[in-house]
């Protein structure tokens, strides 16, 4: 096949796959046009406009434990995890060795927030909000991750509880 050939093919096959990407584009486009006009027929309907109030956050309950009935300061931290609904809850030194958490391999991730923490950083972009903890005459740093930004009095209650645990178990 010589090089115009070879040109001619390249060039119907991205043809092609723009053709099916503008397609795709074209369709989810007119969906979007289709659930626009449904509202519009619902809200000509009422004879009113209605906006949507935002949906209220549930009260968070609170899932209390035992921490008689805990082994372990991994279990401790694992049982206030799941109180206060978070992905993960590590604890480390200032100087950033890890203390204890409920992620496995939370070694780098006690040593990077550790620093952030000294650097004045106390919520990053991925969610993480960082807190210390007085410890023995030494700052605790704690790393949680919630699923929703915790209101200042749970976040006053879960570093407590945090500090429990150091009490406990360190």
């Amino acid at each position: 096949m010589d090089p115009i050939g070879i040109i001619q093919v390249i060039l119907t096959i991205i043809t092609a796959v723009m053709i099916v990407g503008f397609a795709g584009i074209l369709y989810f486009l007119q969906r979007i046009d289709r659930a626009l006009a449904g509202e519009q027929q619902r809200i000509a309907a009422s004879g009113k406009a209605t906006f949507a109030q935002p949906a209220q956050a549930p009260a968070r309950t609170q899932k209390e434990f035992d921490p008689k009935a805990i082994g372990s300061l991994e279990e401790h931290l694992r049982a206030i995890g799941e109180k206060y609904r978070l992905a993960s809850l590590t604890l480390a030194t200032s100087d950033g060795l890890l203390i204890g958490s409920t992620r496995s391999g939370a070694q780098d991730e006690a040593a990077q927030y550790s620093y952030l923490y000294t650097q004045g950083t106390l919520r990053d972009e991925t969610g993480a909000e960082l807190f210390d903890i007085p410890h023995r005459g030494e700052k605790v740093i704690g790393i949680a991750r919630p699923s929703e930004r915790l209101p200042a009095d749970l976040m006053s209650a879960l570093k407590q509880d945090a500090r429990d645990a150091l009490q406990r178990w360190v």
